[in-house]
């Protein structure tokens, strides 16, 4: 008997949960502000998907295409070190390095007609190089082979600093290199009381270096023995660039390199370079879900106060059954039941839009970019040139479930007040 009361009772609790969603008695206002609640959470669950997805891609782009070209930690030389193809060898065998590059590092002027931009040239060893690069060149001459794209006074130079300096493959430019002791026959040099020497060099674009970062607005790539010219030092490389498996073990693999090889250099990563950038990926995203969460407070705040009203209009109801039998954990968990279908319903229906966002996000700012000729995204201001977005499922747990939790927490009042109605108080003014 008591088994079949409380199985009853149980029932009845169900009963009463969906009452208070589909019934015919369920007051307009209500059912409003219940509706409100449930699109009021889907918005804020669907936002956080959305702009989480949006900083999981700026962070992983960061990662791929910046810190995949960029190097981990560089090693210089003081002075031109000559012995550096074994050198490469050993390192690159070290567990944990997963690219070595030789290094000759130096600043100049491009000229083309009346265009002028700073840029960076590095010397690189092309062979070992184009691993790293070969999928975001152009490849305009696809005949030529990796040996000769960097042979002579030949230059790979970023797609953007092409675009400002309107240049394409084939075009010829001039560099010009403040103090440079090396004077060539297509060199001149410019001499003045006033005026430091510079020497003017002739180049031939190779190809177009295209990553959609910030890398592309003022970067040069030239062969080791065109740097070495230049720069007029003896045949050897200023630096070891280096790249690891582990990015956030960077500086301290570097620096256990340094003393195992007994290398007299001094260190640079890149959190020097690409820090800042970094910490404000992360700055970012902490201060946008600690908004969204506000966000999200605010529409389970929503179902709290549903509740309430809920409890404040129904009391006779509750009286009536709790005069049927119901215990006081039944009507407890009824309303608790309640606020739980409203917010579940809620994050499923948010997760579910802000994944479609997410995944509609890039493909739509290209759109709209290109209806309107706008580059919303420049490298000049921004890391790089395009929207990336990267949906990771547990996020969208996580989203989903401190919602939930919240909705749990803000439930837990409104039915403690409803199992605390006495029926004979409640029905005294029917």
């Amino acid at each position: 008997m008591n088994q079949s009361v409380k199985k009853s009772g149980t029932n009845v609790s169900f009963l009463l949960a969906w009452r208070f969603f589909a019934g015919r008695e369920h007051s307009s206002m209500i059912s409003f502000i219940s509706t409100v609640s449930v699109v009021g959470l889907a918005m804020a669950v669907a936002l956080l998907v959305l702009v989480l997805s949006v900083m999981n891609g700026f962070e992983k782009e960061f990662r791929d295409r910046i810190l995949g070209l960029a190097p981990h930690a560089t090693l210089w030389f003081d002075q031109p070190y000559e012995n550096w193809p074994p050198l490469l060898d050993q390192l690159e065998s070290e567990p944990g390095v997963i690219n070595v590059q030789p290094l000759i590092e130096f600043k100049a002027m491009a000229v083309s007609g009346s265009q002028v931009t700073p840029l960076l040239i590095q010397g690189v060893d092309f062979i070992r190089l184009s691993s790293l690069i070969n999928p975001y060149l152009h490849k305009a001459i696809d005949s030529m082979a990796d040996s000769q794209r960097l042979s002579g006074s030949k230059i790979i130079v970023g797609a953007e600093l092409a675009k400002k300096l309107r240049l394409q493959t084939g075009s010829t430019f001039r560099l010009m290199v403040p103090n440079s002791s090396a004077m060539g026959d297509d060199t001149l040099a410019l001499s003045t009381a006033k005026i430091p020497n510079i020497a003017t060099y002739s180049f031939t674009v190779a190809d177009l270096l295209s990553t959609g970062t910030e890398i592309d607005n003022g970067i040069g790539l030239v062969n080791l023995a065109e740097a070495n010219r230049i720069t007029g030092r003896a045949i050897g490389v200023e630096g070891i660039q280096l790249q690891f498996s582990d990015i956030f073990q960077s500086r301290r693999l570097a620096r256990q390199l340094a003393v195992d090889y007994n290398l007299a250099v001094r260190l640079s990563d890149w959190t020097q370079s690409f820090g800042n950038l970094y910490t404000a990926i992360q700055l970012s995203r902490q201060m946008v879900v600690l908004l969204l969460v506000t966000i999200i407070a605010v529409a389970v705040f929503n179902v709290f106060v549903t509740l309430g009203m809920v409890v404040r209009h129904k009391q006779a109801e509750i009286a009536i059954l709790r005069t049927m039998g119901l215990s006081r954990k039944g009507v407890l968990l009824s309303f608790v039941y309640q606020g739980l279908m409203i917010s579940t319903l809620g994050c499923a229906i948010g997760a579910i839009l802000g994944c479609l966002a997410a995944s509609l996000a890039p493909s739509a700012v290209s759109a709209i970019q290109l209806l309107l000729g706008i580059e919303f995204l420049q490298t000049d201001v921004y890391p790089i040139n395009y929207l990336p977005s990267e949906i990771r499922a547990t996020d969208v747990l996580l989203i989903c479930g401190a919602a939930l939790l919240m909705s749990f927490v803000a439930t837990i009042y409104p039915a403690w007040r409803a199992s605390k109605i006495m029926p004979a108080e409640a029905l005294r003014h029917l």
